[in-house]
């Protein structure tokens, strides 16, 4: 029964505080970029902003996956949010004082990705900690969701906030919106795990993490997909500005579309993983968004209507979304406890790096051969690699000596 993991009062607790949150993170970053336009009336230093918010996530997510292993998750979670708390906090006080010139919001920036890139792993890891472990898929696919619809409304109310309120009034805001999140932490029941007790430092324990995903072929063949689906999947999602300007010819209002259909098939995809509650189903779901995940891209590289890209899109969404958050379900489900922070992290780390890197070859490629044959390479290239792990696969049912 889908949404059945709501019954759940630490889920919903913890599900809560922090789409209250998520609301005010995206409300923050329509704001942030707002402010860089206004100070600089600069494209390259708006998309210099964007960067510096999302590379601590990038790069040093992954270490604090090891202090996650390391740590009791409860006191870690609430560490990261007053750090939050208190980053959020001084960007309202430098904006007050009328001290944010674009070099002050660039290192505020990088601030607030380093406390987002310690945040990230044990938002993801608690899920199981605290959802029902027969509902887990649910959990995930849920989250998901709401990510998804947070992602949609957020900017929205963003842009309302920024004319009734100011760009300070909404950085305020969001700083109170963590306070949602910090009280489910200090309420919700955190089923206790084995910590990693093991000799040795943060780099040493992160190989460790990469040598254990190495020595369980499942995982490796996740991590395979997760990065295939991410970089010509979800990158090309990327492009959608350059889709909507230079191919289509619809100008803001065709990239509000395409948006918002992206979104749409995000949420429809984890509305379906929400209600999937056995194994077999969920790893045919997964089995699907891979399979199907190219071929969408080179539709949208065929399209030559705008309502084909709109499909295409809505395809290319949905696909992702089934693929990489039923590969997360099933991740989170099977890993060893003791390396949970360090593998979540590492995961998180490829699919925000993923799209960026993808989007970056296929823009590069793109000026060669223009966009629609840069999506076509990009589905053939998603279609051939995710096709290959699933055949040579024991997990998967398109492997020739598949388990399931």
């Amino acid at each position: 029964m889908p949404f059945e993991v709501l019954k759940d009062r630490n889920y919903a607790l913890y599900l809560g505080g922090n789409t209250v949150s998520w609301i005010g993170t995206w409300m923050q970053r329509t704001a942030i970029g707002w402010l860089s336009w206004e100070l600089t009336e600069s494209a390259s230093w708006v998309g210099a902003i964007v960067l510096a918010q999302y590379i601590p996530l990038v790069f040093i997510a992954p270490l604090f996956g090891v202090l996650i292993d390391r740590m009791d998750r409860r006191r870690y979670a609430i560490a990261c949010l007053i750090l939050q708390i208190l980053l959020n906090a001084g960007l309202f006080a430098i904006h007050a004082l009328g001290l944010l010139n674009i070099y002050a919001l660039l290192a505020c920036c990088v601030l607030l990705g380093i406390g987002n890139a310690a945040y990230q792993p044990i938002r993801l890891t608690l899920i199981h900690d605290i959802a029902p472990s027969a509902l887990l898929t649910q959990a995930i696919s849920l989250n998901a969701v709401m990510f998804n619809v947070t992602r949609v409304v957020g900017p929205a109310i963003g842009g309302f906030s920024i004319g009734a309120f100011g760009v300070g009034g909404t950085f305020l805001i969001n700083t109170l919106t963590f306070l949602g999140t910090l009280f489910a932490l200090l309420v919700v029941h955190i089923r206790p795990t084995a910590r990693n007790t093991e000799a040795g430092g943060v780099l040493f324990q992160l190989l460790e993490g990469l040598r254990y995903i190495k020595n369980v072929p499942k995982f490796l063949e996740l991590l395979i997909l997760s990065i295939t689906i991410a970089a010509f999947g979800r990158g090309m999602l990327e492009l959608l500005p350059a889709f909507a300007g230079g191919v289509y010819d619809r100008g803001s209002s065709g990239l509000a579309t395409l948006m918002a259909v992206a979104g749409v098939g995000g949420i429809v995809a984890g509305v379906l993983l929400s209600g999937t509650s056995s194994r077999r189903s969920l790893v045919l779901l997964i089995t699907v968004g891979c399979a199907l995940q190219g071929l969408f891209v080179v539709l949208l590289g065929l399209s030559n209507l705008f309502v084909l890209a709109v499909l295409s899109i809505f395809g290319i969404a949905a696909m992702s979304t089934l693929a990489s958050i039923g590969m997360q379900a099933v991740l989170q489900a099977d890993l060893d406890s003791a390396f949970r922070g360090r593998v979540v992290s590492i995961w998180g780390m490829t699919t925000v790096a993923g799209p960026a890197f993808g989007a970056s070859i296929l823009g590069a490629l793109a000026q060669i051969t223009g966009l629609p044959m840069a999506a076509i390479v990009s589905g053939v290239l998603c279609t051939i690699v995710c096709i290959a792990v699933m055949w040579h696969s024991q997990f998967f049912p398109l492997g020739r000596d598949s388990t399931l």
